[in-house]
This record gives C-alpha cells, structure tokens and sequence, in this order.
C-alpha cells in the first residue's frame, strides 16, 4: 500500500472505551509504517492514557475528558483549542457522534476520515464505510483505504499486526520471578468476573466453582478486577475459601499488563481486560453471555477460546450488553456448564 499524501501530523481520535482503545493500537502501528518520519497523536479518555503513553510507535497520547472537565459546550471549544494549536493535517475520526464530528471538522489544512455512517459525515472530508461483517480491528484498519493506494484489508493487517499496549518489563520480571518462588512448577489462572454491564459478567458463584475445580486440579489462582468490579469481586473472594493471588483493585492500570503477561491464561467476560491481555500475548478463554463474536469484538489473536450459548434465539440483545436480561431468564450466563470452561481452559493450556 502506498501513501496516497504525504502527511506530518496526524491524529487518532478513539476517546472510547477501554477495549477499542486498545483495539485501536493495530491502525496506528500501520500508520506508523506508513508514514515513519509523521509525529502521531492518539486521542483517548485520561483514565486509559498508561496504558498507551510509553508506546515507541505513538509520539503523543492527547486525553478527552468528555465525561468531566470537558464535558459541554465550554469543554468542547476547550478541547477544540487544544487540537487547534497542534496543526494536525490528518485526523482519523473512529467515533460516530455528532460531537466527534462536529469538534474535527471545519479545520483548516486539515483533512478529515470517518466512518459514513457517523452522524454529519459529509462533514469529513473522506469516507469509507464500517463493513459490519469485519471484526472492529479491520473496519479501524480499514479507514486507511481512504489514504492509501492499493488498500488491501490483508496487507493492512499484515502492517498493523497484534494488539499492543505498554508493558513494564521490571514488573513483568518480577512478577514472573515471585510466582517461580512461591508457586513452582504451577501454571497460573488468572480470574477476572468483572465488566462494565451487568449482563456480561458470568455469575460470580460459578468462578468460584471453576476456581475451586482447576485448584483441586493442581493450578494455582490469580483474581483480577478494578473498583467497578468489586461487587463480583467480593463474591468471589467471600465464597472461594482456597489461597489464592489477589490482585484485584490492587494494580494501577499501567500495573495490570505486566500482571496479565506473567499468567499463563486469563479467564474473562467479553471486557476491557480480555483485550489487555491478549495485548499481553496471554491467551483467555472468554465468555460471551448477551454479546456475540459477530459484534467484531472477539479477543484479537490465534490462541484464545470465546465460549458462548448459541441454543438461544435471543443473542445478542444488545452491543455491549445491558443492566439486565430483556427476557428475565438469562439463559446466555446461567445455561454456560462451568465445567466446560475448566475443561476448555485445560486444554487451552495444554495445548
């Protein structure tokens, strides 16, 4: 693929949730390639920015506070200052809110790639169209047909490769270095019941039953989970009466992906730490209740395993899920056989 111009300052624009941000990271490392010499900005919320800040194919992380001191009209033109003063001449908008299009376009010298199913698209100065039968790596890939010759969504993923986010190599080290002590010989099983929406999260009562099989098996077990996550957090912990490692609401952000590399697996809800670790390079084994893999939001790799009820007419009811089942049965959860995931995720980790 070849440059169609040759641009100096460019800009990513994904203040989303944390999962697309870091679905985002593949276009910016074909970027990257693109264009060597560019300086490259990627726009995300202020509570993901470590995640991103020490990447080498990224020269600026740019926070939008959208939800707080940026939020409104007045943070609006705040923020709009705050691009202005950086001259982008490429903006990559992944967003498709009439506020995403409304705060970049209308620059000068500045060209302007969107979705054409963003609201007010014609305001862009290229469109390209969100193909829904690709996974959302690719439709992000895919903006670069508005820019390149020869677009091809095959090179495209050649160039962006995996998943990425930064990973601290000391605490990696030491992490791996304090399981090898106190646990030697053991493969670790991360677990992380939590999500964002209620209907994703697999009940916590059966973690705790596939925590207590895989310990009887011989594995040892990790707990995983921020603040927002502690009511299942505290389920698990106030039910699963074996040791276990907790790191759950005890590593910052910039902390987790180290944690998540140094496990040998990851079991998961359809969340932003499915894709942190597979980020990581560490497989999950991920179960998908309301959601299904056609919404373009699998884990991004060749090594893991979505597990999901596919007997129920009713997936997906929704794209990222809800506060609760539409129907009162929550048949995508409850009919999921525990046993099948600590089967599958043996098998994961013989394999």
């Amino acid at each position: 693929m070849v440059p169609i111009k040759n641009y100096k300052n460019i800009l990513i624009f994904n203040p989303a949730y944390l999962g697309d941000t870091v679905l985002t990271t593949p276009l910016i490392k074909a970027i990257r390639y693109l264009y060597p010499n560019a300086n490259i900005s990627f726009c995300v919320r202020p509570e993901h920015i470590d995640l991103f800040e020490d990447l080498p194919f990224i020269n600026e992380v740019i926070t939008f506070d959208k939800r707080n001191s940026q939020k409104g009209f007045s943070g609006l033109i705040n923020f709009s200052n705050i691009l202005s003063n950086h001259k982008f001449d490429l903006i990559i908008n992944l967003h498709l809110s009439l506020r995403s299009t409304a705060l970049l376009s209308f620059r000068q010298k500045t060209d302007v790639v969107g979705f054409s199913s963003a609201v007010m698209s014609s305001l862009f100065t290229k469109r390209v169209t969100k193909k829904q039968e690709l996974c959302e790596v690719e439709r992000y890939l895919f903006t670069l047909s508005a820019i390149c010759k020869d677009f091809t969504i095959e090179n495209a993923k050649k160039l962006g490769g995996s998943l990425e986010c930064f990973v601290d190599d000391n605490l990696y080290n030491n992490t791996k270095t304090y399981f090898n002590t106190v646990a030697p010989n053991k493969k670790i099983i991360g677990i992380a019941p939590g999500s964002v929406w209620p209907t994703k999260r697999y009940p916590a009562k059966y973690f705790v039953k596939i925590a207590e099989d895989l310990y009887t098996k011989g594995y040892e077990i990790a707990l995983f989970g921020g603040k927002d996550d502690r009511d299942s957090l505290q389920e698990f912990a106030s039910s699963f009466s074996k040791p276990y490692f907790d790191f759950a609401e005890k590593t910052s952000l910039k902390e987790l992906p180290a944690i998540l590399k140094a496990i040998d697996i990851l079991l998961v809800n359809d969340s932003g730490a499915m894709h942190i670790a597979v980020a990581t390079g560490t497989p999950v084994v991920a179960i998908f209740g309301p959601t299904v893999q056609s919404l373009g939001f699998f884990p991004y790799d060749d090594n893991s395993i979505v597990i999901e009820n596919n007997n129920i007419s009713c997936r997906p009811c929704s794209k990222h899920g809800g506060k609760s089942c539409p129907k009162r049965h929550f048949k995508c959860m409850l009919d999921i056989d525990y046993k099948n995931i600590v089967d599958t995720t043996i098998n994961l980790l013989n394999n």
